[in-house]
């Protein structure tokens, strides 16, 4: 459940799907297009748009590029929303440049129901990271709504949210409205944002779907404010939590060995939390399927039900050594207690493929939220965001090429999703095989060795299917360039992927892979 501004300006509860414009680049031209003015765009790439604006009267035509980001939800808060520019970064323009954010309540709201939200550029954001760009909610929305114009410090920016008919009098005086302001009694400060911001999100989906790279988009910049670990079957609560270790230590100028506790990634997360309540901190796990759960957070897994009565008394060791590092005993120890801080968030992913040793039980699954990674076999995604991986090829040599999409279609709908055995799980995602350095071409040596061998050894070996030749083997595709060529435009003609060709040969790719 989260909280919408509906047309009527009543706050509400809603339970649907997130709602983003039908046709952004009209409603763009119509909100610049008001009073005397009237607008063009002149050039699109992506979410950033080339705006031709004209004065009718006096014939006066001004440029200026529009970073847009549509207005979604953050997960952390039920009221709080965000965007993001899809790794664009306008701090390099040498045209006007401005971001600006439309929310509607519903996909088909005219424009007299739009609420608009503006950034400052701000030379301190790490733009192509992708961050998420934060500030508003739905009271602001509100208050805008009511008054026109509402404005609000937030970091190092101050946000202005607006009706659509002041978007000429945010443009006149950009740099005035994004002066700090105080902040007006509406909205989200940084310290009741960080106060309610603490939850626990698993995000799960099939290999290379991109689930770490949503993480690591959430927790961009907040490196010394974040713990990483990764499960795997030898982790257990020591690895986690901490434990009694042997160190050394000098005792009479001698170097002896001594027993004492060594904190863990929780542990340290969790002090710093506690002893720095105005700002965020994250825990991240990866893979978190591939541990033993039960074993790995013992009894503080019912810290997780954050809102429990049930109390968790540490161990005599941890206990003393959280007595020596928290500022505040009476917080993160209160009455010898432990409690997950309201600033502390976890982030996990998990490979729906991967086929645990330990299976989550169901106590521990419903403590956590949960966020399905889909597929995308569209040039942008169900949110509107650009996909990538779209534009991928894999490079065969001499010339001929295929889409990685298409091929992945083709693969996970007709062949994997089909077989009831396998199903989704076993499906590649869009970035199971990725370019290095931001280009789109991948080799075929890349593509064999990862994708080729993932679908033999993984999905089809001991499953009757019509991407492999019978009685071939993975064996087959080598030497890659000849024989590996060869029976991989074999395998494409089977399953209905087009294979492009050119007149001047391509070079190899120097690529990566993703697990």
């Amino acid at each position: 459940m989260r909280y919408e501004l509906n047309q009527s300006s009543e706050i509400v509860e809603y339970n649907g799907g997130t709602q983003f414009i039908a046709d952004t680049s009209n409603t763009i031209v119509e909100l610049f297009s008001q009073g005397i003015y009237s607008c063009n765009i002149t050039n699109q790439d992506g979410s950033v748009y080339t705006l031709e604006i004209t004065n009718t009267i006096n014939n006066a035509v001004n440029t200026i590029l529009l970073f847009y980001g549509n207005v979604r939800n953050e997960s952390r808060n039920p009221s709080e929303k965000k965007i993001q520019l899809n790794g664009k970064d306008p701090r390099n323009s040498n045209t006007p440049a401005i971001i600006l954010g439309l929310y509607c309540y519903d996909t088909n709201d005219v424009l007299s129901d739009l609420i608009c939200c503006a950034w400052n550029v701000d030379d301190t954001v790490n733009y192509p990271g992708n961050p998420s760009i934060r500030g508003i909610n739905v009271q602001m929305f509100q208050e805008a709504r009511f008054n026109g114009f509402v404005k609000k410090d937030y970091r190092n920016n101050t946000v202005c949210v607006f009706r659509p008919e002041f978007i000429f009098y945010y443009l006149e005086s950009k740099n005035e409205h994004h002066a700090s302001t105080e902040n007006q009694n509406v909205g989200i400060t940084d310290t009741e944002t960080t106060l309610e911001s603490g939850i626990q999100k698993i995000f799960y989906g099939a290999p290379g779907t991109g689930k770490s790279h949503k993480v690591k988009s959430l927790v961009n910049g907040k490196d010394a404010r974040m713990q990483r670990v990764t499960f795997h079957p030898e982790f257990d609560y020591a690895s986690f939590v901490g434990g009694y270790k042997p160190t050394m230590a000098d005792e009479d100028g001698k170097e002896v060995i001594k027993y004492k506790f060594v904190p863990q990634a929780f542990t340290n997360i969790y002090v710093k939390a506690w002893n720095d309540p105005e700002q965020d901190y994250y825990l991240v796990i990866e893979e978190i399927n591939r541990g033993n759960c039960a074993e790995i957070f013992g009894d503080i897994f019912q810290l997780l039900d954050r809102d429990s009565d049930y109390d968790i008394t540490p161990s005599i060791e941890l206990e003393a050594y959280l007595k020596a590092e928290l500022a505040n005993k009476d917080n993160g120890l209160e009455n010898g207690k432990l409690k997950l801080p309201k600033n502390l968030t976890i982030y996990a992913t998990m490979n729906t493929s991967d086929q645990s040793l330990f299976p989550m039980d169901s106590a521990f699954k419903r403590r956590w939220d949960w966020e399905y990674i889909p597929i995308c076999y569209e040039d942008l995604t169900d949110e509107g965001d650009s996909n990538p991986s779209y534009d991928y090829i894999i490079d065969l040599g001499n010339g001929a090429s295929f889409k990685w999409n298409e091929f992945i279609s083709k693969v996970n709908l007709n062949h994997i999703q089909q077989n009831p055995v396998l199903g989704m799980d076993k499906c590649m995602g869009n970035y199971f095989v990725k370019p290095k350095n931001g280009e789109t071409t991948i080799n075929v040596e890349t593509f064999i060795n990862k994708a080729i061998f993932y679908l033999w050894n993984d999905v089809f070996k001991d499953e009757k299917n019509e991407v492999f030749e019978e009685n071939s083997s993975y064996e087959d595709f080598f030497p890659i360039k000849t024989k590996g060529v060869q029976k991989l435009t074999e395998l494409l003609e089977r399953i209905e992927v087009t294979v492009n060709t050119t007149q001047e040969e391509s070079a190899p790719a120097q690529d990566e892979v993703t697990n």
